[in-house]
């Protein structure tokens, strides 16, 4: 315990009682001080943990009476008889002595009896000091009951939570504690639970949640209850510890309606990769929760998603089947880190990006399509090239519409487009193997990797050639129109040059053209490159 300081002061005519008692040992962590004096009057302002010391009735006065200190008085024990009561009431410790004679034996077991009544005084008073500060410096609600639920000792924080002082508190019970009307306490719901009985019934610490009604509206308290036991065995009362969590549950009730109002299915695991929570849109797609909330997420993972997993450009992706259709998910996950950066758990999370792959495939596909005609386009053609070379022969063969510009002219760009249209419907048909491609205005290009003779080749586009000239001749402001090819064909062996065979497909168009239009040129026969 504590060091206690024990103050003596001696009204005696000489030191010897001094001497006397300085022999005996002090209890333990104590220490004796001792100063004799004539009278009372010399004593002044005595410390505390002080008692006087008389050597003798006479040495008694009225100011030393109402001293409020310990005061032993040591005489023979006929000079006590007379005594009236008041004063043997005041005096602490009397110390009587055969008469005529001083045992020292017995004044030093007086003195020890006083000493150790002292040092026990001042461990309950530091012992009671170090209860109630520490009580008081809880944030929690701390308080004591008797057995009938009476609140004998609360900390500050119970005042402060009832706005009431401890004075005001003492002995009363919880309906006038909290401002209750009797009647409401007997008959609601949201009162504390008469749990002092199960307490003391159980004989060990019951946790409680609990609903209060207070000045400031509803509180919800984590309460530890425990039985007060004498040595004895003997219940004598109980005390509690109340937590508020009203507010941690208000923000545990918005964190779960933020859970719910994202737009991202969330599965959420504890420190030990224990699933804890998922929200609803979660069980969209992988069905009800019940069946994985407790289990490890790892284990889950392996059991439905890894084998799913696909890496699209440096993100992880699966795709799931919801009620027929199927939708591509993003998955990501990312630690959940406490105020001191060590890891508290998990959320894995779910990002549907069916629309956006859907947005993406569009735009794609608009950046590498012809908007009129939905050929490919001359930049989706370049990105294409090295899928061409893998090829073991490529033959590119352009197309040009003869007499496209009177068209035009004639009957406007909306007739002009229809033309274009029949014309990469006719291609698209009849190259189903190939690449057909809008050059640009009435210039069209197809690509094949067909292993055909130039012979054939050069056949199958005069077929393509006709079929347009028929098509065209069936509309009145079409029959003017034709169209002229150029084809250019190269084997792997002799190494491909994309450009080269373009310019040499183009220059056999232009000699198609020469030759009268409405015909198919192959680069290489019957002519010199021009």
């Amino acid at each position: 315990m504590y060091f206690n300081a024990l103050n003596f002061f001696i009204i005696s005519d000489d030191d010897s009682l001094k001497r006397l008692l300085s022999e005996c040992e002090p209890p333990e962590d104590c220490g004796f001080t001792f100063k004799t004096v004539a009278s009372s009057a010399e004593i002044g302002v005595m410390p505390i943990d002080s008692a006087v010391i008389a050597d003798g009735m006479d040495k008694l006065d009225d100011t030393l009476l109402a001293y409020g200190k310990k005061l032993a008085v040591m005489d023979d024990a006929s000079a006590f008889e007379d005594l009236d009561e008041l004063t043997l009431f005041r005096i602490d410790g009397i110390w009587a002595l055969p008469d005529g004679s001083r045992p020292e034996k017995l004044i030093l077991t007086y003195f020890n009896m006083l000493a150790n009544r002292m040092k026990l005084e001042a461990d309950h008073r530091k012992q009671s000091i170090c209860f109630h500060t520490a009580i008081d410096s809880i944030p929690d609600l701390a308080w004591f009951k008797d057995e009938i639920g009476a609140h004998l000792i609360v900390n500050d924080s119970f005042c402060r939570a009832v706005e009431k002082s401890k004075e005001q508190i003492y002995k009363r019970g919880h309906y006038y504690i909290w401002d209750i009307p009797k009647e409401e306490y007997d008959q609601g719901e949201y009162v504390c639970l008469e749990s002092e009985e199960v307490v003391m019934e159980a004989r060990v610490t019951c946790l409680f949640d609990e609903k209060v009604k207070t000045k400031s509206g509803m509180r919800l308290f984590k309460t530890y209850k425990s039985p007060l036991l004498d040595t004895d065995g003997h219940i004598f009362g109980t005390c509690g510890i109340a937590h508020d969590v009203t507010d941690i549950q208000n923000v545990s009730t918005e964190m779960d309606v933020i859970l719910e109002s994202m737009p991202f299915a969330v599965l959420i695991e504890d420190q030990s990769g224990t699933i804890i929570s998922a929200n609803k849109l979660f069980e969209t797609y992988f069905g009800s929760s019940e069946n994985i909330l407790g289990r490890r997420l790892t284990d889950w993972k392996r059991e439905v998603v890894a084998d799913k997993l696909i890496n699209v450009g440096g993100r992880e992706e699966l795709r799931v089947n919801v009620n027929g259709e199927e939708r591509v998910l993003v998955f990501g996950e990312e630690p959940l880190i406490d105020i001191f950066r060590a890891r508290m758990g998990g959320i894995c999370i779910f990002r549907d990006v069916t629309i956006e792959r859907h947005f993406e495939r569009q735009t794609i596909e608009s950046a590498n399509t012809d908007f009129l005609t939905g050929l490919d386009n001359r930049r989706s053609f370049s990105g294409k090239i090295d899928e061409l070379r893998q090829s073991e022969q490529i033959t590119i063969i352009t197309f040009d519409l003869d007499n496209f510009k009177a068209v035009n002219d004639t009957y406007g760009h909306h007739v002009g487009d229809e033309a274009l249209v029949l014309t990469a419907h006719t291609l698209r048909t009849s190259f189903p193997g190939g690449l057909a491609v809008r050059l640009g205005g009435d210039e069209f290009l197809v690509a094949c990797c067909d292993e055909e003779d130039a012979r054939g080749m050069k056949a199958r586009v005069g077929h393509v050639i006709s079929s347009l000239r028929r098509a065209f001749s069936a509309h009145e402001t079409f029959a003017g129109l034709t169209a002229s090819a150029g084809i250019s064909s190269a084997k792997r062996e002799s190494g491909y040059d994309i450009e080269a065979l373009l310019r040499q497909s183009d220059s056999a168009l232009y000699r198609a053209k020469d030759m009268g239009k409405n015909c198919v040129c192959v680069y290489g026969e019957e002519y010199e490159d021009i």
